[in-house]
């Protein structure tokens, strides 16, 4: 399975955006270059204020080296506009699509919340409008010192977004939060903020994702060869598009944003229970159903292991269908997700996806969309897939790609049609 930051980096998600990181001092600064080599590989412009502390860390020259743009310290300030984009803290902080501070100290933020501008880092926050995103950096007793929790309060109401630290061994050799956010939770705060879209904006999204997991015994069990990947890359393009985002799977091969709501089940039963909590007849929250339900479960599941030598040389087992999940909820805008033969079976693969668009009343589904799957293009686990989408209104087959680009495409059609259903 890809690592999580590879899987952001190969959309170019960010191309053409312009972030400008400041870095304060702090022993997290050398984590900062990680920031700055992830969000080149995503595409977007970088330039670093380092305070004089951050120098200490990590030489400025680091920092060009991986944006290849210069540094603005105290001592590379430059006013000679005649040059265009000389360093300097107007001109970087005008320049900005994105602030983000990481690491951001205490001393950092107390000057941050109270408005100084007395080294070129609070100068060119102070100068620039846009958004802003801050990732504290100190030990477990500054972090929770009043000042600084009061500090914070006043940067959020501000409109700052705060990464929160997190739990790890600090420089001072002690275990507690204070450590810098992980590079992951950083920069996917950082595109949510740069890639929301005002549809998908606190929309409330629930994904199934995995194959179910039925119980013969102890130890064995009736699944299926789904790995989970096209659900984890969706969730994560729908929160970066700005969804509140609900995981139900058996699977997560993906790292994810901690603000992503993970819920791991099981058997369909499990499955149909966690919908059941988030059905709204009133408010229907999008539901996209990738989960690939047994159709079938063991009629008596055993409590113990069933051992061989009383099974015999041949093994009847005993099954019974399983509950259609997708007929079962109401109070859903429905995504299907349907696996089919494909090839000379395409013509009869697209009738059964059809089906699901239908009333249950009249035999479907109640679903507003059906993404199909062919299995020539032996999607379960691959990295790649290739889908064709269905809705009363249209119908479109997308290329050949990565699961994460073909997530954002599956987000454009659905966007599409509900608004279109929204004219009639």
């Amino acid at each position: 399975m890809p690592d999580t930051l590879d899987w952001l980096c190969s959309g170019h998600l960010l191309e053409g955006k312009r972030i400008l990181l400041l870095v304060s001092g702090s022993i997290a600064v050398y984590k900062a270059l990680d920031l700055v080599r992830v969000f080149v590989k995503m595409g977007a412009q970088v330039r670093v204020v380092m305070s004089a502390h951050a120098c200490q860390f990590v030489n400025p020259l680091s920092f060009e080296a991986l944006s290849h743009c210069s540094v603005l310290t105290s001592q590379s300030e430059r006013w000679n506009l005649q040059e265009g984009m000389c360093a300097n803290h107007i001109t970087y902080a005008t320049w900005a699509d994105l602030v983000v501070v990481a690491p951001a100290s205490a001393n950092t933020l107390a000057k941050l919340a109270h408005g100084l501008a007395d080294n070129v880092l609070c100068a060119t926050f102070l100068a620039s409008s846009a958004p802003k995103i801050l990732a504290p950096s100190m030990n477990t007793q500054m972090l929770e010192a009043r000042a600084t929790q009061e500090n914070l309060a006043r940067l959020q109401a501000w409109g700052c977004e705060i990464v929160e630290a997190r739990v790890d061994l600090l420089a001072c050799n002690t275990t507690g939060k204070g450590a810098m956010a992980e590079i992951l939770e950083i920069v996917s705060a950082s595109a949510r903020t740069l890639m929301r879209t005002p549809f998908w904006v606190s929309k409330e999204v629930v994904i199934t994702g995995g194959g179910s997991i039925e119980r013969i015994d102890a130890v064995r069990y009736v699944s299926n060869h789904s790995s989970g990947l096209q659900a984890s890359s969706l969730a994560l393009a729908l929160w970066l598009k700005g969804a509140r985002v609900f995981l139900i799977s058996s699977a997560f091969p993906l790292s994810l944003p901690m603000d992503i709501g993970c819920i791991c089940v099981k058997s369909a039963q499990d499955y149909l229970n966690a919908l059941q909590t988030k059905q709204n007849l009133e408010f229907p929250p999008f539901l996209f159903m990738l989960a690939a339900i047994s159709d079938y479960k063991p009629t008596h599941p055993h409590v113990g292991k069933l051992k061989k030598q009383d099974l015999g040389v041949h093994w009847a087992l005993e099954c019974m269908q399983n509950v259609d999940i997708l007929r079962a909820v109401q109070g859903f805008y429905k995504i299907a997700f349907k696996a089919e033969e494909g090839g000379t079976h395409l013509s009869s693969a697209l009738k059964n996806a059809q089906t699901l668009l239908e009333d249950v009343e009249n035999g479907g589904k109640g679903c507003q969309i059906v993404c199909l799957n062919t299995l020539e293009q032996n999607p379960f686990g691959a990295l790649e897939n290739q889908i064709t989408f269905l809705s009363r209104l249209a119908c479109r087959r997308s290329a050949r790609m990565d699961k994460f680009n073909l997530s954002l495409e599956i987000l454009d059609f659905v966007q599409e049609n509900y608004l279109e259903q929204k004219q009639f």
